[in-house]
């Protein structure tokens, strides 16, 4: 029956195929990000280790407490330590910056993940033993090209020669999603020993395995009397930390409200497709109704006969489905086009696994029964003399029959209007959000030179002078206007930099607390002139501000209104360090990791006081910054080859800040703009059909002497009411939905009236579009041909 009509067929295959591929492709995102157990052994047996503090929950921990929890903790069969950071690569000439998790010991023992080549570690290495490593599958293959001999071959990283003792298995790519780890290396050569035994150096995030026939409800008492002996025994820094933990279960019960929210977008352009392809077997079955009513006639029940119907709509569904997981498929092809700009790969680990493919299976048969079961019980009980006799309906039933399709179109009107106010308020909030000031002027033609000068062997002060001398000689390049270094550059996803305990003299602290933690960046002369912040009061940094003259420090507005709200802050005095320092500026707050940050207190010390062994050089051009990037690494190699060099431009810095932003108003306007198409097709069907059923009507009318522009009006009146109903409950219906993006709005309201207008005017627009076309073939029935048809 399907193939005697492939117009329909087709039309209703492809329309499924889109909205079900379409939420495949999102559910597996939202899969890999959110609902993927951890990629280990017994997944549900794995709980994530947290602290509960009165600031929040807090995932990260010292190594001393990783010891202390793990030696007294009876619950769990084993608690491993992970933290995340960066080292480089060389192969060759070739140096790559890679991901690595530096991890304790037990760290693939607990996951009960095996090496697919070597092996993985097993207890603390003796001290003075040969550093090793554990490489991913991913690196293997990219930097080595899958060789099988590098097991016990040595590979560079940093500063030193570490030993491949393993490679691991394909599916694993550590346990961050969307950050895939390049390497493992143990503590006890990532970190030095008095790093490790800090009980303030809180980098390790936790994740341990339950025992068997121990419930989550269990270990987490436990925890929770382990924490409060910690807490006893060392009161400066585990005082008002109550150690808990996260089961899997719990995770995934957290993680269902964003998917939900997450799909409940997508969801609403599968419920367009599924009411386009309602109505086109509503039509359908209007063309089907002598055969429906032989079929009742020579006795096949009411039941059978919707059974039949069914049967046809899964057969579209399903097919369609199977066309939707190839969609799904090509989707994720455009992953790496859709990440971020970074230094290393992104991405999450998209495939079509049991759980994707389930999910597809269960939104095809969802999808049947919106769209294929009201059709089929209304074709199921036609009038049966008329339809034997191949006469025109008449009647109530034919009135419901169109009064379903308009209904089936009213909702897609509705529901597009809901998705292009959704586009609307993300649109006009990315915008609020590109006109934040900064803190300094993002329209300059700033590059950025990262330079790893530890790496080479420099300490503090040999990477003071360097990078004091490469800025006098990149600062006389033609076409540079001003050159800097700083220790971090803003915006560039560092979490804030470093933090300096601080105490103000008359600044009376919370009972218990010794300091203020404040984070702070250490820039060189000019910083800020070359960045564009701006000096509200007080001095820059001067060449007098030498390791061994008296401190100073430049804070920011929001500092200064903290600490000293009522006077200038310019001449007070903070000690960081045990070291007096002298408040000489106060400059504009500046963004430090994200655009939508709020204002925090920050600091900034001369690199000169506080050197590094770490540095980037910032160049303001008078051109386009990648043209003169060849000439400074020219000048950099010049002074020392040894150096890494990693180049940004500010351009790259913004794509990275906007980059979540972006996405959130592309991947609604895309969804919006395909439920308008989609709607726009709904309405269009929709007048076409009632022009052909009415064309007798038509013919008749033209005959009295009806006008063209009155066949036009009158046509066209109908699909425009129906999209102004459609229109006003959507708007209605988006002043209540709205309300959940409200947490993702910048400087605009959930009520936004532009938005909301703006969703109005390209509806009924398109709308109009959509309906003027079969009303201008209305016009064109010729009055005699319309009153002999049928």
């Amino acid at each position: 029956m399907l193939a005697k009509d492939p117009g329909f067929t087709i039309v209703a295959i492809l329309t499924l195929a889109l909205g079900i591929g379409v939420n495949s492709a999102v559910f597996s995102v939202a899969d890999a990000a959110l609902l993927r157990s951890w990629p280990a052994k017994a997944p549900e047996r794995l709980a994530k280790i947290i602290v509960k503090t009165p600031q929040g929950r807090d995932d990260y921990f010292s190594y001393p407490d990783y010891r202390d929890l793990g030696e007294q903790s009876k619950s769990l069969k084993g608690i491993l330590a992970y933290s995340r950071h960066g080292m480089i690569l060389r192969v060759g000439a070739e140096s790559q910056i890679v991901l690595d998790d530096i991890v304790s010991p037990n760290y693939f023992t607990v996951l009960g993940v095996n090496a697919q080549l070597g092996r993985t570690f097993s207890a603390e290495p003796p001290a003075g033993s040969e550093p090793t490593v554990v490489i991913s599958d991913a690196l293997w293959h990219r930097a080595f090209n899958g060789d099988p001999s590098l097991v016990g071959k040595p590979i560079w990283l940093t500063t030193r020669n570490y030993t491949v003792i393993g490679v691991a298995p394909p599916h694993f790519r550590g346990l961050q999603p969307g950050v895939p780890t390049d390497l493992w290396v143990p503590v006890s050569t990532g970190y030095k020993a008095g790093e490790l035994s800090d009980r303030n150096n809180r980098e390790f995030e936790l994740l341990g395995r339950l025992r068997p026939a121990v419930t989550a409800e269990q270990a987490r008492a436990e925890l929770g009397t382990i924490g409060h002996r910690l807490a006893e025994a060392f009161p400066a820094v585990d005082k008002a930390r109550d150690v808990s933990l996260v089961s899997e279960r719990e995770r995934l019960r957290e993680a269902a409200v964003p998917t939900l929210l997450f799909m409940a977008a997508v969801g609403l352009v599968l419920l367009i497709c599924c009411a386009n392809v309602a109505g086109l077997v509503l039509a359908r079955s209007e063309t089907r109704r002598r055969e429906i009513a032989v079929r009742l006639a020579l006795g096949a029940g009411r039941l059978r006969l919707a059974r039949q119907l069914l049967t046809e709509s899964t057969l579209l569904a399903t097919t369609g489905g199977a066309l939707g997981l190839l969609l799904a498929t090509w989707l994720f092809s455009l992953q790496p086009a859709l990440m971020p700009p970074a230094e290393f790969e992104l991405g999450l680990d998209l495939r079509l696994d049991a759980s994707v493919i389930t999910f597809t299976a269960a939104v095809s048969v969802l999808a049947v029964m919106a769209f294929g079961l009201a059709p089929a019980l209304q074709a199921s009980k036609p009038s049966l003399v008329p339809a034997l006799k191949g006469d025109e309906p008449t009647g109530g039933r034919p009135v419901r029959r169109f009064a379903m399709r308009n209904g089936l179109v009213l909702g897609e009107v509705v529901l597009s209007v809901v998705l292009m106010t959704a586009s609307g308020l993300l649109l006009r909030s990315l915008l609020y959000s590109r006109g934040i000031n900064l803190g300094f002027d993002n329209q300059k033609n700033l590059v950025f030179f990262d330079l790893s000068a530890g790496v080479a062997g420099y300490d503090g002060a040999r990477t003071f002078t360097y990078l004091q001398q490469l800025r006098e000689k990149v600062a006389g390049l033609p076409g540079v206007r001003h050159a800097a270094f700083t220790l971090r550059v803003l915006l560039s996803d560092s979490e804030g930099g470093r933090a300096a305990q601080i105490s103000i003299p008359g600044i009376e602290l919370p009972q218990g607390q010794p300091n203020i933690p404040i984070k702070f960046n250490a820039v060189g002369l000019g910083y800020f002139q070359t960045v564009g912040t701006r000096l509200l009061t007080g001095r820059d940094f001067t060449t007098s501000d030498t390791p061994s003259s008296a401190g100073v420090v430049i804070i920011n507005r929001t500092m200064a209104r903290r600490f000293w709200p009522r006077k200038d802050a310019v001449g007070e005095h903070i000690t960081t360090d045990g070291k007096d320092c002298q408040v000489v500026g106060v400059a504009e707050d500046a963004k430090i990791n994200q655009v939508h940050e709020a204002p925090e207190p920050y600091m900034y010390f001369p690199f000169a006081q506080h050197p590094d062994g770490e540095g980037t050089l910032i160049a303001e051009t008078a051109g386009d910054p990648r043209a003169l990037v060849a000439a400074i690494r020219s000048e950099i190699r010049s002074m020392d080859q040894k150096v890494p060099v990693g180049v940004r431009t500010l351009q790259y810095l913004m794509q990275q800040a906007f980059w979540q932003d972006q996405m959130a108003a592309g991947f609604v306007a895309v969804l919006g703009i395909l439920g308008m198409f989609l709607a726009a097709i709904g309405l269009y069907g929709m007048i076409a059909y009632m022009v052909n059923r009415r064309r007798h009507e038509i013919g008749i009318r033209m005959a009295l002497g009806a006008e063209h522009q009155d066949v036009l009006r009158m046509v066209l009146g109908q699909g425009l009411k129906l999209a102004a109903l459609g229109t006003a409950i959507g708007l209605a219906a988006s002043l209540g939905v709205m309300r959940l993006l409200s947490t993702a709005l910048y400087g605009v309201k959930p009520t936004d009236p532009l938005a909301f207008a703006g969703s109005a005017a390209v509806v009924i627009l398109v709308a109009a579009t959509a309906s003027y076309f079969p009303a201008r073939r209305a016009t064109k029935v010729d009055p005699m041909v319309a009153l002999r048809y049928e």
